[in-house]
């Protein structure tokens, strides 16, 4: 209902005047700045914040920050590399080969993928949840970063499937693998089935990589027409190639409880190839 208001302050002669008819209304503060203001500033917090991390990542000694005993021994070995000494596992020989041409490895290199906006995001969180299982307790500390892949039943050795005990997230040190060994991928023929077969050889080779011929092949360039297949196995690079593991073996390759289980699986998963693998000879 409309609301007549007469001002009891009105001078004579006032009563004359048409009166206000309308609704009383109260003026709102305005407060939309204040929002848009705060909202701006949570922003630029959180885009400092994950460039502070990512800064932070970027020195190895953000892996020891807090006094990890597995990751305070990595760095040791790694450093102990640089120094002279014969180094301990294939992490610490990257180390090693790297600062020996003048190059430099840094620990986030291997652990953050192909260095895009996706990995990065993803390394991010997988920081975020390691940091979060560390504060309760429940990290893995494990040293020697491998898993079983051999068991004893009634006197007989047998393998067992491969798991990650140490990797959250295996793709992202595999993409990291692949930034520096597309060599090693792309290299035809049969001779290097173990890696040209890999799904990620397949991925570089369909988005216009180019393959390198065998040394010494009669016909390498029909080996280059061939192309690659893509086959559906879910091996990483390190199901052979445990970085943090030491190890006193020729390419830091176990072959009898590492690679032989990793062979035999690809070859159960893809169809094709023997179902036991003999190691080379020696090994």
């Amino acid at each position: 209902m409309p609301r007549y208001i007469r001002d009891p302050y009105e001078f004579p002669g006032d009563e004359d005047l048409p009166l206000y008819e309308g609704r009383v209304r109260r003026r709102k503060p305005v407060v939309w700045p204040i929002y848009a203001l705060g909202l701006v500033a949570v922003c630029v917090a959180a885009i400092l914040g994950v460039d502070w991390v990512q800064g932070w990542q970027e020195q190895d000694e953000s892996c020891v920050g807090c006094h990890t005993p597995q990751h305070e021994a990595y760095l040791d070995r790694a450093r102990a590399a640089v120094a002279g000494a014969v180094p301990a596992d294939l992490s610490s020989h990257h180390y090693q080969h790297l600062h020996g041409t003048g190059a430099t490895l840094r620990c986030i290199d291997c652990h953050r993928g192909d260095h895009g906006t996706r990995a990065r995001a993803e390394t991010l969180w997988l920081s975020a949840r390691m940091t979060a299982r560390w504060l309760a307790g429940v990290d893995d500390r494990t040293l020697e970063k491998t898993t079983l892949t051999l068991t004893v039943r009634s006197g007989v050795t047998q393998t067992v499937p491969q798991t990650f005990l140490a990797l959250s997230e295996p793709h992202l040190s595999n993409d990291g693998c692949v930034q520096c060994h597309q060599d090693t991928l792309l290299v035809a023929g049969m001779g290097n089935h173990t890696h040209n077969m890999l799904p990620q050889a397949y991925a570089l080779w369909a988005n216009g990589a180019r393959l390198i011929p065998p040394r010494d092949d009669p016909d390498p360039q029909t080996l280059i027409a061939r192309g690659l297949v893509r086959y559906p196995t879910t091996l990483y690079c390190s199901n052979c190639h445990q970085t943090h593991r030491s190890i006193d073996a020729p390419g830091y390759l176990d072959w009898l409880n590492v690679v032989k289980p990793a062979c035999e699986q690809c070859h159960r998963e893809v169809g094709a190839g023997p179902a036991e693998v003999q190691p080379p000879a020696g090994e």
